[in-house]
């Protein structure tokens, strides 16, 4: 089975919230607001990592998205969203999924343009323009799940 995973509202754009979507069978997003956003952006200031913010962010909320969803066969396909940063937001997403006990097999996780008539694409754009995504991630939660 393949896993779509498209973003809408750029992470960096920290004046507005951010939501990442997934579909498979079925669909699911998860936002952050941009409070949220500019509260990790300033931790990363503060430890010298600023441009790691938006990789970070980006790949955490993937794994927000698809920890409960993910199984062995299932490959799943992300959006070019940060071109030339492929495996680091891989690698982060691996990293991610080990502290917290979920097996993420690193031959299932590709990237590649999944175009506007995704589903995921549909669901992601939909949960930002009405301002409403099914889960919400807050600056505390992805301080637990990454440190």
């Amino acid at each position: 089975m393949k896993i779509e995973i498209d973003l809408s509202g750029k992470i960096e754009s920290t004046n507005r919230m951010t939501v990442v979507a997934f579909s498979n069978s079925k669909t699911k997003s998860i936002s952050i607001s941009a409070k949220d956003k500019k509260s990790i952006q300033s931790m990363f200031r503060k430890i010298g990592r600023p441009k790691l913010f938006t990789i970070k962010l980006f790949a955490t909320m993937i794994f927000c998205l698809i920890q409960n969803e993910v199984i062995a066969e299932h490959q799943i396909t992300i959006d070019l969203e940060y071109p030339g940063h492929e495996q680091l937001v891989k690698a982060i997403i691996l990293e991610i999924a080990e502290k917290n006990k979920v097996n993420i097999d690193s031959r299932t996780i590709h990237f590649k343009s999944i175009g506007k008539g995704s589903l995921a694409h549909k669901k992601a754009i939909t949960a930002f323009r009405k301002r409403k995504a099914d889960f919400k991630l807050t600056a505390k939660e992805f301080f637990k799940i990454v440190f």
